[in-house]
């Protein structure tokens, strides 16, 4: 059985993966409009700027995790 120190360990983790794939789908997304407009310069710089990702602070991460931690602390 794990104790608390491992599950808020795993939460973390778990949360750092998810934004990880949300940022990873982000970067496909913006590639795959670039590609498609980069034949017309002005459209892809625009689509670029438009949907490129900012990377998450470690402040979300840690927002991520307490959001889905809060099912393990609330008392029902």
């Amino acid at each position: 059985m794990s104790n608390p120190y491992q599950i808020r360990t795993d939460v973390l983790a778990m949360a750092k993966d998810m934004l990880d794939k949300q940022y990873e789908g982000q970067m496909k997304l913006a590639q795959t409009m670039y590609d498609i407009n980069k034949d017309n310069m002005d459209l892809a710089q625009e689509a670029w700027k438009k949907y490129i990702p900012k990377m998450y602070t470690m402040e979300e991460v840690m927002e991520k995790a307490n959001e889905m931690y809060s099912f393990v602390s609330e008392k029902k």
